[in-house]
C-alpha cells in the first residue's frame, strides 16, 4: 500500500475506531430491540430435606418473564420450565431467604438468545423440624336422607392416617375432616370414596388422600308409649292355676312410623311365662314383652310379677241331692 492512501486511513484514528464501535453497538442495540417479552407463571415446587419443611406461607407461583426471538419463546411449553426452592442444604430451624431457581427442559433447552427473569427472585422461608403423626378422619355431611330414614351406622376405611408437617402447626391438629357426603336422596345402605380436606397447605398425607366411607342406612324410628296392656299368662301346666289377677302394663316402643301407624298391642304383648311352674306355691317371675318383629322395646312395666299358684279347683259336675 502506498504512503499516501496509509497515512489517509491513519488520519484521525481514534475518531474513526469510535465511530465503527458505534455503529456495532448501534447493530446489537437494534438486535435487542427487536426481542420479544412473554410473562407466564408456573408453580413453585419446594424440595424438602427429609428432616426440616417450610413452617411458613410461601407463593404457590412465581412470574417468570422469557425474552427473546418471538417465535422461539412462544414456542416454550410451561411444562419445560420449572421453578424450585431446594431446601435440603437447610439443616437446622430457622427463618432463611431461599432463591427461586428455574431449570430449562425440553422445547426450552438451545434457545439462543433467550433471557428468563423471576419474580419473586428468592422467598424468605420459615423451617422446622418435620414431624409425623397418626390422626383419626371424620366424615362431613351434606344434605338429608329421604323422609323417614336415618343413618344407623358408618365406617371408614382407614380410620386414621399418617400425616406430616412442620412441629408448630401439628401440635394442633387431632384430626381430619373428608369433603362433604352427599346424603341427599339415600334410603339404603351405601359406599363412597371421597377425599380428605386439606387443612393446611403445609401439612401433607404421607399415603393417600382417599378414604372408603361405608353407611347403614334404616328407617327412622319413633317412639310410642302404649298404657293400658294386659299382662297376660302363658304355659301353666294342666290342674294349676293362678289366683293372682292379671294387672294391666306399659312399654313404650319404637317402630318405623308406618308400622307404628295402625299398631294396637295384642293379647299377650306383655306375658309372663308359668312353663317352668311345676306345683303350687308363691313365685317372682319376669314380665316378658312380645311385640311383632320391628319393633324395639325400650322399657315396660311391670318388668315382674309376683304370683300364687295353686291346685285347680274341680268344679261340680251338677246340683247334688239333700
Amino acid at each position: 500500500m502506498s504512503r499516501p492512501i496509509l497515512d489517509r486511513l491513519l488520519a484521525d484514528w481514534p475518531a474513526k475506531v469510535l465511530s465503527i464501535a458505534g455503529a456495532v453497538a448501534l447493530f446489537f442495540f437494534y438486535q435487542l430491540n427487536k426481542l420479544e417479552e412473554r410473562p407466564l407463571s408456573v408453580p413453585l415446587v419446594v424440595v424438602a430435606h427429609e428432616d426440616f419443611v417450610p413452617a411458613s406461607s410461601y407463593p404457590r407461583t412465581v412470574r417468570l418473564v422469557l425474552r427473546g426471538e418471538t417465535n422461539a419463546i412462544y414456542a416454550v411449553l410451561e411444562d419445560d420450565l420449572e421453578a424450585t426452592l431446594d431446601l435440603r442444604g437447610y439443616t437446622s430451624a430457622g427463618v432463611w431467604r431461599v432463591p427461586v431457581r428455574v431449570e430449562k427442559r425440553g422445547s426450552a433447552l438451545g434457545i439462543d438468545p433467550l433471557e428468563i427473569s423471576v419474580d419473586p427472585s428468592d422467598v424468605a422461608l420459615s423451617i422446622e423440624a418435620r414431624v409425623v403423626k397418626e390422626i383419626q378422619v371424620v366424615p362431613s355431611f351434606r344434605g338429608y336422607l329421604e323422609p323417614g330414614y336415618e343413618l344407623a351406622g358408618f365406617s371408614i376405611a382407614p380410620s386414621r392416617i399418617e400425616v406430616s408437617g412442620p412441629a408448630s402447626v401439628m401440635e394442633g391438629i387431632v384430626d381430619v375432616s373428608t369433603e362433604p357426603i352427599e346424603l341427599t336422596g339415600r334410603a339404603e345402605d351405601f359406599t363412597a370414596r371421597v377425599r380428605i380436606v386439606s387443612r393446611d397447605p403445609l401439612v401433607e398425607y404421607l399415603f393417600s388422600d382417599l378414604v372408603e366411607f361405608s353407611a347403614t342406612v334404616q328407617q327412622a324410628l319413633i317412639y310410642r308409649s302404649y298404657q293400658d296392656i294386659p299382662v297376660s299368662y302363658s304355659g301353666l301346666q294342666e290342674g294349676l292355676e293362678v289366683t293372682t289377677p292379671p294387672p294391666l302394663g306399659s312399654a313404650r316402643v319404637a317402630a318405623s312410623s308406618s308400622e307404628l301407624e295402625s299398631f294396637v298391642p295384642a293379647p299377650g304383648a306383655l306375658d309372663v311365662d308359668l312353663s317352668g311352674v311345676a306345683e303350687p306355691g308363691v313365685y317372682t317371675l319376669a314380665v316378658v314383652p312380645r311385640f311383632p318383629e320391628g319393633f324395639d322395646v325400650s322399657s315396660w312395666l311391670p318388668m315382674a310379677l309376683t304370683l300364687t299358684v295353686q291346685e285347680r279347683t274341680a268344679e261340680p259336675v251338677g246340683d247334688e241331692e239333700p
